[in-house]
C-alpha cells in the first residue's frame, strides 16, 4: 500500500508543558500516542505504583484509549491508539493528575490506524 508521508513541521515540536498540537479537521483515522516518563528521587511506593496502574486503566477506558504501556515503580512507557481528540484528553487528564507529568513530551502522530472503532 503506497500512501503519501505528509510532515507537519509545527506538530513535531516537544510539548513539556505547552499546549498539544490542535487537531487538524482534515485528517482521517485516529491517533498514535508515544511516551515516556520516568520518576526518579524517589521512584514510586509500591503503593503509588498501584495508583499510577489504575489511573492509567482509569484514563485509558475513559477515552477509549487502546495500545500497550508499562506502568513500573520507575515510571511509565506506552504506545496507544484512539481518536486524536480523545490521544489529547488522555495526555491532559496525566497533567492534571501529578505534576511529574508536566514534564511529558507526548509525541503525537495523527492519521493512524488508531480509532477505527
Amino acid at each position: 500500500m503506497d500512501h503519501e508521508e505528509i510532515v507537519v513541521p509545527e506538530n513535531a515540536r516537544a510539548v513539556c508543558g505547552k499546549e498539544l498540537p490542535p487537531v487538524n479537521p482534515e485528517t482521517a483515522g485516529g491517533s498514535i500516542l508515544l511516551f515516556y516518563q520516568y520518576v526518579e528521587d524517589p521512584i514510586w511506593t509500591k503503593a503509588e505504583h498501584k495508583a499510577a496502574l489504575k489511573k492509567v486503566i482509569e484514563i485509558g477506558t475513559k477515552y477509549n484509549i487502546t495500545g500497550r504501556g508499562r506502568v513500573a515503580r520507575e515510571g511509565l512507557n506506552c504506545t496507544l491508539t484512539g481518536k486524536p481528540h480523545d490521544i489529547r484528553s488522555f495526555c491532559y487528564g496525566f497533567w492534571g493528575w501529578d505534576d511529574v507529568f508536566n514534564d511529558t513530551d507526548f509525541k503525537i502522530t495523527d492519521g493512524g490506524a488508531g480509532g477505527k472503532k
